[in-house]
């Protein structure tokens, strides 16, 4: 817990989380407009979006299947249904963050 606290308190966290949450806005900004999505939205680092399926919601199989998806390209995310998380670590970089938006657009190809 002291390493924790010495953490925030010496390093720059807080500065940290702020650019990781530009960083996600600014990746989301690109799927505002994109007809095989549905509602980007981010709170604070976290980032999530609705892939526009025939089968949609919270428990749709398609959860299990993007998951699979994502895996496979290396990309460890959060599908709930078939709303996309991306819940990144504060020391993620922006090249990581491309690639895992460039694998919920290649998921889009797939799926929607």
């Amino acid at each position: 817990a002291r390493a924790n606290l010495a953490i925030w308190r010496d390093e720059p966290v807080r500065e940290r989380i702020a650019a990781l949450g530009a960083m996600q806005e600014d990746r989301l900004a690109a799927f505002r407009d994109d007809p095989r999505f549905a509602r980007p939205r981010r709170l604070g680092t976290i980032a999530a979006l609705d892939l526009n399926v025939s089968d949609p919601g919270y428990l749709a199989g398609l959860g299990p299947e993007l998951t699979r998806f994502f895996h496979g390209r290396g990309v460890l995310l959060r599908p709930l249904g078939n709303t996309i998380y991306v819940m990144p670590p504060y020391c993620v970089t922006a090249a990581d963050l491309d690639l895992v938006y460039d694998a919920i657009r290649s998921a889009a190809e797939q799926f929607a």
